[in-house]
């Protein structure tokens, strides 16, 4: 494809600054910043808490609720105050159960400063089968699109706190294991959903969801989890599944078509996910292959890895 595409994230490079923090086998899987408190905050996947870090990478507890099991994707809305977060079983948590293993899918919002819990969505009770809410954006309008990984849909929570199926497609679930993932907000009124399993990149229009396009990409991005939006032309993607490794995509035709401008490996094992902070990019490696490898030693410390 003919792009003319360039980096916005490679001036930031000479001044790459990691950040790392302990939080006993927490395995977080997602981040989000939060610029009104000037803290980080993730989620576990062992424990089914939030935690939050400080850019000098201090980690104290915020949130436990037994209501959640694996705390997955994590969204900071600081305009109204509130935090986001996807409740699933992946079957590594320490309240995971045969009830909740592979069929859980929910949403829990929270008072962003004080975690005091204000909603629950039962999304898996909305479509019959296996489920896992994984990832998940608002829109300008405090609508909440989350994506799930076991069943070929994409659930909306409007802002009166009605939840429904907002799109579904044969596309979005391409084999076993996990499909659909990474999710991001475009103002110009679309959502860009990528499937892991295939590496596609999906856009999808808001206000007519039948209106599905594949994104034309110079390879399929496999194994694509986290999505960090950053304006309306450059997307970064971090990649896992053996990849392990963060890209920088670029757009100037409206998401039609993409090209890769700068990739980086992963220095440690997973990274999972992506946030912007004051005009750099940190990507958490969350070490998560050693929670589900049997035998292989627990993880207490973690690096949000500047892109």
């Amino acid at each position: 494809m003919a792009l003319a595409a360039t980096s916005l994230l490679a001036s930031n490079i000479a001044t790459a600054r990691d950040i790392t923090f302990t939080a006993e086998q927490t395995y977080p899987e997602s981040i989000t910043w939060s610029a009104h408190q000037h803290r980080f905050m993730v989620g576990s996947v062992r424990h089914g808490t939030i935690g939050k870090v400080t850019p000098q990478g201090n980690y104290t507890p915020f949130i436990h609720d037994d209501r959640l099991v694996s705390t997955l994707g994590l969204l900071v809305d600081d305009q109204r105050n509130v935090l986001w977060v996807t409740n699933s079983d992946p079957g590594a948590g320490e309240r995971t159960s045969e009830a909740t293993h592979g069929k859980l899918a929910a949403v829990a919002t929270y008072d962003a400063t004080t975690g005091k819990p204000l909603a629950y969505y039962d999304l898996s009770s909305i479509d019959p089968g296996a489920h896992l809410a994984n990832d998940l954006a608002l829109d300008a309008n405090g609508n909440a699109y989350v994506t799930d990984s076991f069943s070929p849909v994409v659930y909306r929570i409007d802002a009166k706190g009605q939840a429904s199926i907002f799109a579904q497609d044969p596309r979005f679930k391409t084999g076993d294991g996990f499909n659909l993932n990474g999710i991001a907000f475009h103002h110009d009124g679309y959502l860009l959903i990528g499937n892991y399993n295939s590496g596609d990149l999906f856009r999808v229009d808001i206000h007519d969801p039948t209106k599905i396009a594949l994104v034309k990409l110079p390879e399929p991005l496999k194994g694509a989890d986290g999505f960090d939006l950053i304006d309306g032309k450059h997307l970064v993607v971090v990649q896992n599944a053996g990849v392990d490794r963060t890209v920088e995509l670029v757009s100037n035709d409206g998401w039609q078509t993409a090209a890769i401008v700068r990739t980086e490996k992963s220095e440690q094992s997973m990274p999972t996910a992506a946030v912007s902070k004051d005009g750099h990019v940190y990507v958490l490696n969350s070490r998560i292959d050693t929670l589900f490898k049997s035998g292989s030693p627990k993880i207490d410390q973690y690096i949000l890895q500047q892109f």
